[in-house]
Order: C-alpha cells, then sequence, then structure tokens
C-alpha cells in the first residue's frame, strides 16, 4: 500500500485545513454547538460548493468518484476541527446506501439533491435492546395495498434532528426479509425524541407508528439490503476512526504546548520527566491509530468477513487509545480542562462519544473473533 498522498489528496488536506482554520475557530463552534440546530446550514452548502458532498457518490448522480483515501483524509480533518455537521451519517453512510441502490429512482433523486447540499440524512437501524446487531430488526413493515406501513422504533440515531430523510431498516411482516427505505423526516405518524449526545452532538429516538411509505421508497430487500447495510456501517464506522485520529492528533500537540507554558515548582511542566512518559505514551497511541487507520483503508472493499474484522480491528484499537489520550490530555490540563471554555475538554468529550458510536469495544471485539476465524 502506498502511504505517499497524491498531489489531489494533498490539495484535498490542504484546502479541507484551511476552510477550517479560517471558519471553524473554537467559539465560533461553542455558538454552533449551543444553537438550536446544533450545526451550520452554511458550512453545509459551503461543503456543496467544494464538492465535499459528492465524495465518492456515482458521477451519474453528480458525484465525485475516488477511494475512501480521500474520505479518511477529509474525516481526519473534520475531527481536527470537531466538525459539527453531519457528514458521517449523510455522505459515508446513507449516501453509500443509496449509490449501490441507484437503480431505485428515488435513492438517485436524494443523491442529486444531497450534492448540492439540499439534503442530509440519517440512518435509523439500531433498536433497543439490539446491542447493534444488524440481523435484531423489531420494526415492522406491513404491505398495505402500494405502500408500507411502519411500526415500532430505533434508538439513538445520529444526527437525526438535521435530517430531512431516513434511510429505515425493517422487517417484513411474515417474513424474514430484512427491507429499507427511505422515509421522509416529516411523515404522518412519526414521533422524534430528540436530545443531544455527551459530545454535544444530536441524536433522537424514533417512534414509527403506522408510518404510511411508498413502495417506490424501497431501495433494497432480503440479503442484498443486509450486505448493503453492513458495508455502510462499516464505511461509517472507518471513516469515525479517521475522525478520532485527527481529534487525538490534535489534542496531543495542545497538551505538549500546554505542559511548555505551564510553570510549577518554578519550571515548565513539561520538564518533569513523569509528564514526558505520559506524552510519550500519547504519542505511541496516535501512531498505532494511524497504522490501523492505513489496514483498515487497505480492507474496506474486501469481501464482507475480511472487511468486517479488519474495520473492528481498526474501531477496537483506536477506541482504547482515544480513551488513553483523551484521559491524558485532561489530567496533564488540569482543572482547565473540565470547563466549557477551553477545548481540550471538547476533544475529550468528542473521544469518549467515538467508544459507542457504531459498535462499543466490546462488541467489535466479538464481531473481530467470530468474523476472524471463518
Amino acid at each position: 500500500m502506498d502511504f505517499d498522498l497524491t498531489e489531489e489528496q494533498q490539495m484535498l488536506r490542504d484546502g479541507a485545513r484551511r476552510f477550517f482554520r479560517e471558519h471553524y475557530r473554537f467559539e465560533d463552534r461553542r455558538a454552533l454547538l449551543a444553537s438550536e440546530a446544533g450545526f451550520s446550514r452554511d458550512h453545509w452548502a459551503k461543503y456543496a460548493e467544494l464538492g465535499w458532498l459528492a465524495l465518492g457518490q456515482p458521477e451519474e448522480t453528480g458525484g465525485w468518484p475516488g477511494s475512501f483515501v480521500e474520505t479518511a483524509i477529509l474525516m481526519e480533518e473534520f475531527g481536527r476541527a470537531l466538525a459539527l455537521e453531519p457528514y458521517v451519517s449523510t455522505v459515508v453512510l446513507c449516501a453509500h446506501v443509496l449509490g449501490r441502490c441507484a437503480a431505485a429512482r428515488a435513492a438517485r433523486e436524494v443523491l442529486q439533491a444531497l450534492a448540492a447540499g439540499d439534503a442530509r440524512l440519517a440512518l435509523a437501524h439500531h433498536e433497543p435492546g439490539g446491542r447493534y446487531d444488524a440481523e435484531r430488526l423489531n420494526v415492522v413493515a406491513t404491505r398495505r395495498g402500494d405502500a408500507f406501513q411502519l411500526r415500532g422504533c430505533k434508538s439513538c440515531v445520529p444526527d437525526a434532528p438535521a435530517a430531512n430523510r431516513l434511510i429505515v431498516s425493517a422487517r417484513l411482516e411474515g417474513e424474514e426479509d430484512i427491507v429499507l427505505l427511505l422515509v421522509d423526516a416529516g411523515v404522518p405518524g412519526l414521533r422524534m425524541n430528540a436530545y443531544s449526545l455527551v459530545d454535544g452532538t444530536r441524536a433522537a429516538d424514533l417512534v414509527f407508528d403506522g408510518v404510511r411509505v411508498p413502495a417506490s421508497s424501497v431501495l433494497a430487500r432480503g440479503a442484498a439490503a443486509g450486505d448493503i447495510l453492513q458495508a455502510a456501517l462499516d464505511r461509517a464506522t472507518l471513516a469515525r476512526v479517521a475522525m478520532a485520529l485527527g481529534a487525538m492528533e490534535t489534542v496531543l500537540q495542545m497538551t505538549a504546548e500546554y505542559a511548555k507554558t505551564r510553570v510549577q515548582f518554578g519550571q515548565a511542566i513539561g520538564r518533569f520527566q513523569a509528564l514526558q512518559h505520559r506524552l510519550a505514551e500519547m504519542f505511541v497511541e496516535v501512531q498505532e491509530t494511524r497504522s490501523i487507520l492505513c489496514c483498515g483503508l487497505a480492507h474496506v472493499e474486501a469481501a464482507g468477513a475480511e472487511r468486517s474484522a479488519m474495520i473492528s480491528a481498526a474501531k477496537v484499537v483506536a477506541a482504547n487509545a482515544a480513551r488513553i489520550v483523551g484521559e491524558q490530555a485532561v489530567q496533564l490540563h488540569g482543572s482547565i480542562a473540565m470547563t466549557t471554555e477551553y477545548a481540550a475538554g471538547h476533544y475529550y468529550e468528542h473521544l469518549l462519544a467515538f467508544e459507542r458510536i457504531y459498535g462499543d469495544v466490546d462488541w467489535h471485539l466479538d464481531r473481530f473473533a467470530r468474523r476472524a476465524v471463518t
């Protein structure tokens, strides 16, 4: 695997870093976090202008085809800035589902709207008691003439409050088949209970009470739907690993700079050997995360079991590193890191949220063990 960036990839990284440096200052982010929407619609429109919303999408729908490496490069910069826009949910997760279902007219229309910045999506998949399992679905889709009726609940849907479209997984009544449906977020019968996660980003629990969905909104069903769903979730997991890497690198740099200027007992705390060891440990964890991210990128297009095993390995290594880097950063900063006015605590909260999204460490360890031996 070639680890050197191409000229186009370096331009993407430089452009993203420049954008976030100029438009995503910490105080600006704090204001967005406290706003009703929880993100910037102006920034979302700018992402469309820059072509970021078309990244990895089919060319026939206005997309910008490319490898997942470009997505990971962009996600690192999102992590550095702690960007709040629902990029992973929309562009990495849901758009991949739509791209694999491009034969459906509804999918093509939404992909075109997404590239133009007119659509934001969320995947409503996990359910109460489901434990991240893609196969355990209690939401039921019942056929009613030329439509389906949805009943059931989805829990902790990331970025659902910001979405105007939802991709909903359900089980067909009387069958074992999974079906993926495109549902308007404002459809009658859908109730949304929105709340903030530990890092301030938004999620929601959804209740489908007889929601009527036309048959034309079916994206995929059966084994194909399950395969598409798992591949999309794996890609979203790897994208969040890249975001966590960007956040870890930034908070490590922030902590190292603080250790150079914070004076205790007449000298900078960075001169104390015990604290140097802690910074060295943080550095090693960051480098291990970068290595496992590269391993995940090498397998993201592999067959199902191989891909899932390596994505789970990447999540486990990155989550363990995130816990160490985040906790050490808070401890080395001291009480200032626990204030909302200082950035270190926000990075720690982001890394805490990363541990749970798209499967926690225990779940991914179990999946790695199962997939690695098949």
